[in-house]
């Protein structure tokens, strides 16, 4: 188990990329704590992993709750920052407080979390792994997604930045970028987008497909690219973002 005697916390445990994340870290030995404002998805999520997952509620655009819950660790050997909100704002009609909502969660919130684990692992002194979970809008476009690909583009930058700064420490940061993943926030009203005939027409029509392998990807395959990233074995990889994404990126 490559995770073994490791403790990890994951932001965002609750449901999707998180969860699954937390579970396959779990399968590894990690010791998991996960955070998120749900105590209820939580639990869900520690109901499944047994004895070896902490809950902590806490919202990430609340600095000194992270710093509280992370003092509290026994240890911190990776961050999985992967807490994060998602909805279509129009740039011109919707109010500029949808557009500081999603820079608030989506980039200060990553902020918030990197800056609190860092300061851990660095006093520590055994260094350490954070891994951010982005998105591939943070380097491609979408309309109605501006404020959300402005954030991720940001959270790219601030990994390659602090696995710069903290290199020194023997912090590595990377990025993964999902591209379309079957998670909860997939899902509007009740209706999942990934599954509906427009999506299938222009992402995944097989005369001319946006996404070569011809699905969305799952959150379980994220958390395996997440897991590259945390094993201690991971020794000189770091500032690099990782598109997942099933091929959608490459193709014109």
């Amino acid at each position: 188990m490559i995770l073994a005697g490791k403790t990890v916390l994951i932001t965002g445990g609750g449901t999707g990329i998180g969860r699954a994340t937390a579970q396959r870290f779990a399968e590894e030995g990690a010791d998991v704590w996960v955070a998120g404002r749900s105590r209820e998805t939580l639990d869900e999520t520690a109901a499944m992993i047994g004895a070896k997952c902490t809950v902590r509620v806490a919202d990430v655009t609340e600095a000194a709750r992270l710093e509280e819950v992370i003092d509290s660790m026994p240890a911190l050997d990776v961050l999985v920052s992967n807490a994060a909100v998602s909805f279509a704002v129009e740039s011109l009609v919707d109010p500029l407080e949808q557009w500081r909502k999603m820079i608030e969660v989506n980039l200060w919130g990553t902020v918030n979390a990197c800056r609190a684990a860092g300061k851990r692992m660095v006093r520590d002194g055994r260094g350490g792994r954070i891994v951010i979970v982005s998105s591939i809008l943070g380097e491609l476009a979408e309309p109605g997604s501006t404020p959300y690909g402005m954030a991720k583009a940001a959270i790219n930058q601030l990994a390659r930045q602090l696995a710069c700064e903290w290199a020194a420490h023997g912090i590595l940061v990377n990025v993964v970028a999902p591209g379309f993943v079957l998670t909860p926030m997939s899902f509007a009203s009740g209706v999942n987008e990934l599954e509906s005939e427009w999506c299938k027409q222009f992402f995944l029509n097989p005369e001319r497909p946006r996404v070569p392998l011809l699905r969305p990807g799952t959150s379980e395959e994220i958390a395996e690219a997440i897991l590259f990233f945390a094993n201690p074995r991971n020794t000189y990889c770091t500032g690099v973002t990782l598109t997942i994404d099933g091929g959608l990126s490459i193709k014109f």
